[in-house]
């Protein structure tokens, strides 16, 4: 299965799996790992850059322009929300 992928879409499943691990913590304990969707999100907007560089590779480029787009919006929500102190 894996030798048909690059490693950009090896890459978009393992920050997947991160991301559902840690969203799924966050949602079933959320008083332990209140913290989580920050991770979550951080590596969510990897999963949109990995994912736009193979749109790109593949000549999708209206679909990578917006790909890159949501990871550049993600990536900027994730660390202005690290950033910010709340409470």
């Amino acid at each position: 299965m894996f030798k048909k992928m690059d490693i950009y879409r090896i890459l978009t499943l393992i920050f997947a799996v991160v991301v559902i691990i840690s969203s799924s913590l966050s949602l079933a304990y959320p008083d332990t790992y209140r913290d989580s969707y920050k991770i979550a999100q951080f590596f969510l907007g990897f999963i949109f850059l990995f994912s736009g560089i193979t749109e790109f590779k593949a000549n999708r480029k209206s679909i990578a322009i917006i790909n890159f787009s949501v990871s550049l919006l993600t990536f900027f929500v994730s660390i202005f929300t690290l950033v910010v102190r709340t409470g």
